[in-house]
């Protein structure tokens, strides 16, 4: 059961789908609890292929003269799928997504990522891990997905958007061209439903759902 505060909170949206409170101060104190915040599905890398995915960002940052700092190795992960924002997602819907990702049913897959890129945005570019064939496993998850919340009433509307898979490293005014990496690859045992909270770098996992072997 999830405490009634983690629903009480406002984010506005951005174009990959999840940005920052408009009303949230920069020198918000460390588990504040008027900090915003996301809710969205997604499968996360294991510690010891954060390591490996740690170290590329910092390698494509410094080989490609970047500025920005990668994310925290515990705050990468392949998003599936929207949920919704603090102060607009009822608390019965949360529970109905709950329910409805309790009845997806599929083996654990292997993913991998083997190219970089940024993806172009208004403000900072993403720079992201890609993959072509590696990533089936992920979009056939997100599809199971979205087909067990499609008619759950205050889900965001752009969980029905195309799906680019992806494990963003870092932002950064600058974009960078496509560019084969060394694979990064792991075996996805489960899905999670994550709680951002922007400004602090911090995710904290409220749901765990294991896939079948």
């Amino acid at each position: 059961m999830l405490a009634p505060n983690l629903l009480q909170y406002r984010l506005d949206e951005t174009s990959d789908g999840f940005g920052p409170p408009a009303n949230t101060s920069s020198a918000a104190l460390p588990g504040d609890p008027n900090l915003g915040g996301a809710i969205f599905l997604a499968v996360q890398p294991p510690q010891g292929t954060t390591t490996c995915i740690s170290k590329l960002a910092w390698h494509m940052r410094d080989k490609r003269h970047l500025t920005g700092k990668p994310l925290r190795p515990r705050c990468f992960h392949a998003s599936l799928l929207p949920v919704g924002y603090y102060g607009w997602l009822q608390p019965k819907t949360l529970a109905a997504v709950i329910e409805a990702a309790s009845t997806v049913r599929m083996p654990r897959f292997r993913v991998s990522f083997d190219w970089v890129a940024s993806f172009r945005s208004k403000d900072k570019h993403p720079l992201v891990l890609r993959g072509d064939d590696g990533v089936s496993g992920l979009i056939l998850l997100r599809e199971k997905l979205v087909a067990a919340t499609v008619d759950i009433q205050g889900v965001l509307s752009s969980a029905k958007n195309g799906f680019t898979p992806h494990l963003t490293l870092l932002y950064d005014e600058q974009e960078v061209r496509e560019e084969a990496v060394e694979e990064i690859c792991w075996t996805v045992n489960e899905f999670v439903l994550i709680r951002s909270i922007y400004g602090q770098s911090e995710h904290r996992v409220l749901k765990r759902w294991p896939l079948q072997g």
